[in-house]
């Protein structure tokens, strides 16, 4: 056989190898894949529109977590491994709606989010009856608290923020509370639980302010406020009054308007007023001096939920969290990420079931013995956070800058 008859026999036989290997390492590769489930995981945030930037942290929280899940899960040799698929919703309850169904067509049983109340209540009804688990990390609405649905939250509901508030406020001594909220659910739903718990630790809520959440112009509703302040100290000096208010992005302009109510009179800053999670964390209200100057004279307490002692585990989520987004990340997108932990964990202890009515029975068993970020992440009958302590933060000034500072 001649020398160049070898060699092409040779090339040949080494082509053929190398297309063998190939082949093999392809089936290979296919059995792998065939032995891991893809479990999807569905996101509903707001990335777009006035409070994208929450909508930014719970995104950062929930694409770190599937990466420390997934590396859980390949140490454990399990053979599920989690993706996520994010739809934005801009806050838009009617969007919201509509994302969900995507996500529901493309075979999705669990879902975190959405982030607000009203967008919560917009997918409930469908998420039930097309067998749907929502897991929202910021939904707090107390009338939300339904036993038995398919809404599950991560935070607890507004009536133990109203117990932390009313505790508060008769630990700093005050007894008379004069209330300003917005006039929607939430606003209404969160005055009315901590005006019966204040009542009930022996305090006094007066009429207060109800202003609509379509107000530009809030010096009406701020004079009536301040009238009402001046009226209660008329008639007793002597008794610690407070003002309590219950606003969203509105703060600026409220708070604002109340300093200039205030130079006139001195009312409205010889009180001290309260927030609540709502305002808590405002960058436009740091970024605004008027607005800051006066949180700053009237102290402004603002609770949000979170242990009160973080951990190593918290903190290094937030960490990493405040470095893909920057700015100071919420407890909520926290939440979030003990979340998807619970999701991703649920699917393993069921096999990778796709009975929706499995997953649901097991989610919450799942919770109760889950340890994450957030501390236990138990849930009570009606599927929400059980336990659950809250910070307060108020607004300093540091070298002629503003920011927000947590109370020891």
């Amino acid at each position: 056989m001649s020398a160049r008859r070898k060699a092409t026999m040779y090339t040949a036989f080494s082509m053929f190898m190398v297309v063998l290997l190939v082949a093999t390492v392809g089936v290979l590769s296919s059995c792998n894949n065939k032995n891991e489930t893809e479990v999807v995981i569905g996101a509903l945030l707001c990335l777009s529109g006035d409070n994208a930037l929450s909508g930014e942290f719970s995104q950062a929280a929930l694409e770190i977590a599937v990466e420390d899940v997934n590396e859980h899960l390949s140490g454990i040799g399990a053979d599920i491994r989690v993706r996520l698929a994010i739809e934005d919703t801009g806050a838009d309850p009617e969007v919201a709606l509509e994302k969900l169904k995507v996500l529901a067509e493309e075979g999705v049983q669990i879902v975190i989010g959405p982030q607000t109340n009203a967008e919560v209540e917009a997918i409930k009804a469908y998420a039930d009856e097309e067998g749907i688990l929502v897991i929202s990390q910021s939904s707090t609405l107390p009338s939300l608290a339904v036993p038995g649905d398919n809404v599950f939250r991560f935070v607890p509901d507004d009536r133990q923020q109203a117990v932390a508030l009313a505790k508060a406020m008769r630990e700093d001594g005050i007894g008379r509370l004069i209330p300003m909220w917005r006039g929607d659910v939430w606003g209404d739903e969160l005055h009315e639980a901590t005006k019966a718990t204040f009542e009930a630790f022996g305090g006094t809520v007066t009429d207060g302010v109800r202003y609509s959440v379509s107000t530009d112009d809030f010096s009406t509703a701020v004079h009536s406020l301040n009238e009402q302040v001046k009226g209660a100290l008329l008639s007793c000096v002597a008794c610690p009054t407070a003002v309590l208010l219950i606003a969203f992005e509105e703060v600026v302009p409220i708070l604002v308007a109340a300093q200039i109510e205030a130079q006139d009179e001195r009312i409205l800053d010889s009180v001290e007023w309260y927030g609540s999670a709502g305002t808590v964390h405002s960058k436009e209200l740091v970024q605004n001096p008027q607005a800051a100057e006066f949180a700053v004279s009237v102290r402004f307490p603002n609770p949000i939920y979170g242990n009160k002692d973080e951990g190593e585990k918290f903190e290094t989520i937030w960490e990493q969290i405040e470095g893909k987004v920057g700015g100071i990340p919420d407890v909520y997108a926290v939440a979030a990420y003990d979340a998807l932990w619970v999701a991703a964990l649920t699917y393993v202890d069921t096999g990778g079931t796709e009975d929706t009515d499995a997953l649901k029975k097991a989610l919450p068993q799942t919770a109760r013995s889950f340890s994450g970020a957030t501390g236990l992440t138990t849930l009570n009958e009606a599927g929400d956070r059980e336990h659950g302590s809250y910070q307060f933060w108020h607004v300093v000034e540091d070298d002629g800058a503003f920011q927000w500072e947590r109370i020891p």
